[in-house]
């Protein structure tokens, strides 16, 4: 939605006006007693989280044994010291809310055998696939609303990792032509030689359909809404849902797609507004988003041809999990979101 646009400055003050406000009704304390807290979701996230990024400095581990190319032994090297770092940093929040942990990985594996058995191609696609299923994990966990604001932020920051770690081995993949790419999209105009390749244009089609759904969505919400606060929010994120739109609606035009036909802005007035409680419009805003992190994170990694298409929807995306969190957290303030289930207190 874009939230946290750097160039939206006035939003981010109603929005923190907003919360600010909201916050004055509850104790001084509530923050303490929500950082002893942790959900079903954010304890097995951190074992799973944990459990993968072991498996992976395991297996490249005993991989990197058989690599020729001595600049792939470094970025690999590389790559498993930041591993190791994220999950020293997981260890320490399983043993402060006592989750049992599997044994960790041994990263010294020494072997020796036949060095041809596999190619440095072979053990770059291996690791491709490993850090794929990091992000997807790291997508999944944002799923579910947050019980622990500091657990949500570092799984926040264990996804962005993700993503710039799988950007960041997309091109160096590219670079040694050690990646298949999927085919370009033909219709790219004569006088623009940048190439896209076809889901590149199909995953911008799918965030403007988003937004265009999205948009229509909460205006249609926003008769209904009740709450001066929640109003305010509304209306704050159509009109910035709106420049993401024009964005998304000019790359499209850029790569020579024709932009389809989106819905009417006008809103009906309604005069019954008790018919859609303000808690359902914002839980059913939220899981929409949800849904759609979920996705558009997943989908960040089929993106190979286009390296400015891939920083565009890192970029996006880590735009939308900000506007989760901000909202989520207003609606935690209200009492709208639905709580998972406790897994330590």
């Amino acid at each position: 939605m874009g939230i946290s646009n750097p160039g939206i400055i006035g939003s981010e003050i109603i929005f923190i006006k907003i919360l600010g406000g909201i916050k004055m009704i509850f104790g001084k304390n509530s923050r303490q007693v929500e950082s002893l807290k942790l959900d079903t979701n954010e304890a097995y996230t951190l074992w799973r989280a944990y459990t993968d990024m072991n498996l992976t400095i395991g297996h490249m581990s005993l991989i990197k044994n058989f690599i020729h190319d001595a600049d792939f032994v470094v970025y690999l090297s590389k790559t498993i010291e930041d591993l190791k770092k994220e999950c020293h940093t997981i260890e320490k929040l399983m043993q402060k809310y006592s989750i049992a942990a599997p044994e960790p990985a041994v990263d010294n594996n020494k072997t020796s055998g036949n060095s041809e058995v596999l190619t440095d191609r072979n053990a770059a696609e291996v690791l491709y696939r490993f850090i794929r299923l990091d992000v997807n994990l790291m997508a999944l966990s944002l799923k579910y609303p947050p019980t622990n604001d500091d657990i949500w932020s570092f799984m926040v920051g264990l996804t962005k990792s993700a993503l710039y770690r799988i950007d960041s081995l997309i091109k160096y993949m590219k670079l040694k032509n050690w990646v298949n790419e999927p085919p370009l999209y033909p219709y790219v105009p004569p006088d623009n030689h940048e190439q896209v390749a076809t889901n590149e244009i199909a995953l911008l089609w799918e965030h403007l359909i988003y937004r265009y759904h999205s948009i229509r969505q909460i205006q249609n919400f926003l008769a209904f809404a009740s709450d001066p606060d929640l109003i305010t929010l509304l209306k704050m994120i159509i009109g910035l849902m709106q420049g993401n739109i024009n964005t998304l609606e000019d790359k499209l035009v850029y790569y020579g797609v024709s932009l389809p036909k989106h819905y009417s802005n006008i809103i009906v007035n309604v005069e019954d507004k008790t018919i859609v409680p303000d808690r359902y419009l914002l839980s059913s805003i939220l899981q929409v988003m949800r849904n759609a992190i979920v996705l558009h994170v997943s989908l960040i990694q089929e993106v190979i041809v286009n390296d400015k298409l891939r920083k565009f929807f890192i970029d996006l995306s880590l735009s939308e999990i900000d506007d989760l969190g901000k909202i989520t957290k207003y609606g935690k303030v209200k009492g709208w979101v639905f709580t998972t289930p406790i897994y330590k207190v």
